[in-house]
């Protein structure tokens, strides 16, 4: 899994803290991609979890008439399942991500 956050327009990895204005790549084989992102393998719905409220307490937020804490930038927590299955001595991997995506100010 990873988790980043845009704001003003620069990429932060929210499980780094160290890590400022990440670079968006595009690759043949992976398509579009955020270069040195953090992704810890996890192999639990805790661990996800975990992993989901470490980063949050790396989010930017204010307060606004609506909301006390509201957000201020667009973050992406991104899981990756890979599957890898064997048949008739076939080896295939297959590989499905879910996007969970807070917009700024879209309270």
């Amino acid at each position: 899994c990873s988790f980043l956050e845009i704001y003003r327009e620069q990429v932060t990895d929210l499980l780094d803290a160290t890590t400022l204005n990440l670079q968006l790549r595009e690759d043949q084989h992976r398509g579009v991609y955020v270069e040195k992102l953090t992704e810890p393998v996890i192999s639990s719905r805790e661990e996800a979890f975990d992993v989901l409220l470490r980063g949050l307490q790396q989010r930017r937020t204010g307060s606004t008439h609506m909301n006390e804490r509201s957000s201020r930038s667009h973050a992406v927590f991104t899981i990756t399942l890979e599957m890898h299955q064997a048949r008739d001595g076939i080896s295939s991997r297959q590989i499905t991500r879910l996007n969970l995506v807070d917009l700024a100010g879209s309270e």
